[in-house]
């Protein structure tokens, strides 16, 4: 991609597809949104057998940041569940839709965090491949807890880069209305929003203060009615309406099977995301901008 001649206006962004190691679905299309797409950085769910597939994806694909998707919602743990008591419900599975919930009455110990996170890290690195950056599944690691635990063993495990907590609304191009407009109707009609955007930003000092490096936006349009990531549409008008500096999205390329349908809500978009990704108008576009693709070992 082509970079603008004033640096100070150059333009970059992070694709980040979560979730590889998840299914085997999942890693096709994470795989195919690499080869023909956007993509280029990954973040790994590794409690499932499927990131077995890891070390072939990394020597076929030596280019693309490779980051851990700390994951303690969905499936059983890397570690004895016995030594994470905490963590897990009676069937030494993660509790799931429950977990939001423990996090915020503290009823996870620290020492389980910090033994199941680098259990995490540790698989990884077992397969060949130190984490470039890390992030959480569906965002759980910005619950207080989880947080103040995950960044400390980011730090001690050597991983320096992270997913940006503080958040870049973008409105839908249907609105018509400008972006000031539609950020101050959408927080006097949500107000309980203002605290937790601007909690991400507290968090995002928080990282940086203890070493972490971070794109300087995370680009999130479902607030303002821009939620469709499988819709082109919204890909070329988040691509139009990029500030400077490094932005990132993340995304959940993949093909549908029996496991992602055990293990997930969002299935059926994400083969609809996989076309939009690999979409020749995103790739003109971003050309035509002057977006410039980037991974995490970029930051």
């Amino acid at each position: 991609m082509s970079s603008s001649a004033d640096a100070g206006l150059r333009r970059r962004l992070i694709v980040n597809a979560d979730g590889f190691g998840f299914t085997p679905g999942v890693n096709r299309g994470i795989e195919r949104a690499v080869a023909d797409g956007v993509v280029r950085s990954t973040s790994c769910v590794v409690n499932f057998p499927e990131i077995e597939e890891l070390p072939a994806f990394v020597s076929r694909w030596p280019h693309v940041s490779v980051g851990v998707h700390f994951n303690l919602s969905v499936g059983a743990p890397i570690s004895d569940p016995t030594r994470i008591p905490t963590l897990v419900d009676g069937i030494g599975r993660f509790w799931g839709d429950h977990l939001p919930h423990r996090l915020l009455t503290r009823s996870v110990a620290r020492e389980d965090f910090r033994r199941e996170l680098r259990a995490q890290v540790q698989r990884m690195v077992d397969l060949g491949a130190v984490p470039s950056h890390w992030d959480g599944h569906q965002n759980k690691h910005l619950y207080p807890p989880f947080f103040q635990e995950a960044i400390a063993v980011a730090g001690q495990c050597g991983i320096r880069r992270m997913r940006a907590p503080n958040r870049h609304l973008v409105p839908a191009r249907r609105h018509g209305r400008s972006r000031t407009g539609a950020l101050a109707r959408y927080y006097l009609t949500h107000p309980r929003r203002v605290l937790t955007h601007t909690y991400g930003h507290a968090l995002g000092a928080l990282a940086r203060r203890r070493g972490m490096r971070m794109a300087d936006r995370l680009v999130s349009p479902a607030y303002l009615g821009a939620n469709e990531k499988w819709a082109l549409d919204t890909w070329l008008h988040i691509i139009e309406s990029l500030p400077a500096g490094t932005s990132e999205i993340y995304c959940h390329p993949g093909f549908v099977d029996d496991a992602l349908r055990e293990r997930a809500a969002y299935v059926q978009e994400r083969e609809l995301e996989v076309a939009v990704l690999t979409a020749a108008e995103l790739q003109a576009k971003l050309r035509a901008t002057g977006v410039e693709l980037a991974s995490f070992r970029d930051l």
